[in-house]
């Protein structure tokens, strides 16, 4: 992968942090000098790149999931313990940074024909960022973001999330069909180097993953929209991984792996630790991927694991909160400080990619269709494969260890579909092959009900939500001031309060 013309990038990683809609929509003063390849580079890596991204994964969502804990911050997700910067992380970045360059690009050359390949990526990414927004907070400023200047609309409407989802699906078929290989090529394309194949496999593989998210509000949508995007085509293997690469750049680089450098931050990553739900599940499982996602190691850097075997910790603790001695069945004693396994040290390094969508991730989404009937294919077969490539795509991870390939398919076949279970185990071995996605890990949870989440351990008392899992987030508190009617319209719609309770429109 290319990097290049990093001169034109930073001058808009330097321009483009705002808050407020009023800024977000204005003009950028070099509009016009900057190539839309590079505006697609910078929104690509506003996705992911700087840890204000890495926050709301870190310290909500992973915690929400109980992938982790431990870290004092986790207890905003972990305990669910309301926090206005991380809860704010996601709108401020994904409007203010992302999102401004997209709408640029698609306002400024939308009646450039010439320029038809970049206008499909762009839409498609506008998509995919839209996507994370309105699964995290609900309705949200869609049909109106980002056009003040073009439109003269400062304070944009709040859509309906069953309107965005219905435009999702319009914007990503027509997209497929925009790209032409006769038109110019996307240059700097860090995504996918330009192949348009790509692209057009991405197009189906998240119209099928957004299809999927209406099966509990409506099925008979979700089947259409999942034929529909197979048809289209999806990722086939790999090699057509929506993910980003990183260097290793630290903090405020976007060149570095945002979850990463959240991670480095302060050296929170040693007081993270693996969550019971997930570690045990592995175990149950005798998944080879437990020493791949977590070490222990005494203060010598021994390691340890063999006496531990992997001891996690509770959901909602913090990592003080537990200051006894591990003592083993055979009489070694652990002290406290060691005794819990902790995030291995593949997925803090900067060069880390982040995997925003998989081949896995699809296989497991075909296996679903299938289980339900939508699609004529083997629900097993796709589940194996989903398995199969899950652990392959560990591979991406720089220094991790690779699990020996007679112990991957063994794994493989040991795994077979269950009757009356398949919803189930489909989606657990979805959840393991998500991670460290947490974004996603908390939609597909709140969708499908698996993991089935352990009740949080707090010993504190913190919680505010006594204990009950939240299903949304806050919308920003500054939105009550800066865009007031639109924001009580949204406000109306869910009973008159922002409650991160109350369900999104998939999420009945």
């Amino acid at each position: 992968m290319k990097r290049h013309r990093w001169n034109i990038l930073l001058i808009l990683l330097l321009s483009s942090c705002t808050a407020g809609f009023d800024e977000i929509n204005t003009d950028p003063k070099t509009k016009e000098r900057i190539p839309p390849g590079e505006q697609l580079t910078a929104a690509a890596y506003f996705m992911d790149g700087g840890r204000e991204m890495g926050y709301p994964n870190l310290y909500i969502f992973q915690p929400m999931v109980q992938y982790l804990t431990g870290a004092e911050d986790m207890s905003k997700g972990g305990k669910y313990i309301r926090d206005e910067f991380y809860n704010n992380c996601m709108w401020e970045n994904l409007y203010g940074k992302s999102l401004k360059q997209l709408v640029d690009l698609l306002e400024n050359h939308k009646n450039d024909t010439a320029l038809a390949n970049y206008l499909a990526a762009a839409r498609i990414l506008r998509v995919y960022v839209f996507s994370l927004l309105t699964d995290t907070y609900g309705d949200i400023p869609y049909s109106q973001a980002g056009l003040a200047y073009y439109n003269k609309v400062y304070t944009p409407q709040y859509d309906k999330q069953s309107d965005i989802y219905a435009d999702f699906f319009k914007e990503l078929a027509e997209a497929t069909v925009q790209f032409d290989p006769m038109k110019e090529g996307i240059s700097n394309d860090i995504v996918y180097g330009g192949d348009l194949e790509k692209w057009k496999r991405l197009a189906g593989s998240l119209r099928l993953r957004l299809a999927m998210r209406l099966t509990k509000v409506n099925a008979i949508t979700a089947r259409q929209q999942v034929t529909a995007a197979l048809a289209a085509g999806v990722m086939r293997g790999p090699e057509d991984n929506f993910r980003m690469l990183h260097d290793n750049y630290a903090y405020p680089d976007l060149r570095g792996n945002g979850y990463a450098q959240a991670l480095l931050e302060d050296n929170v990553r040693q007081w993270v630790r693996g969550s019971s739900t997930f570690v045990e599940f592995l175990k149950a499982e005798r998944d080879p991927r437990l020493p791949t996602f977590f070490e222990n190691k005494d203060a010598k850097g021994n390691n340890i694991a063999a006496i531990t075997n992997y001891l996690s910790m509770a959901p909602g603790l913090y990592y003080w909160d537990d200051q006894e001695d591990y003592v083993s069945p055979e009489g070694v004693v652990i002290p406290a400080a060691d005794k819990y396994c902790v995030l291995n040290q593949p997925f803090y390094q900067l060069q880390a990619p982040f995997l925003h969508m998989g081949y896995a991730e699809v296989a497991f989404l075909e296996a679903e269709a299938a289980a339900r009937g939508w699609i004529p294919d083997d629900a097993n077969t796709w589940y194996q494969t989903g398995i199969r490539a899950a652990i392959d795509q560990l591979k991406l991870y720089p220094e991790i260890g690779y699990i020996p390939d007679d112990t991957a398919t063994a794994f493989v076949r040991a795994h077979r579909l269950t009757p009356g279970k398949e919803i189930e185990q489909i989606n657990m071995q979805k959840w393991v092959a998500l991670f460290p996605n947490g974004f996603e890990a908390y939609a597909n949870q709140r969708r499908s009900g698996f993991p089935v989440l352990k009740p949080i351990t707090d010993m504190g008392n913190e919680s505010q939500t006594d204990g009950i899992p939240p299903r949304r987030l806050f919308y920003p508190a500054t939105e009550a001031f800066s865009n007031t009617v639109h924001y009580q319209e949204a406000l109306d719609r869910m009973g008159g309060t922002d409650d991160w309770l109350q369900h999104v429109w998939w999420d009945y």
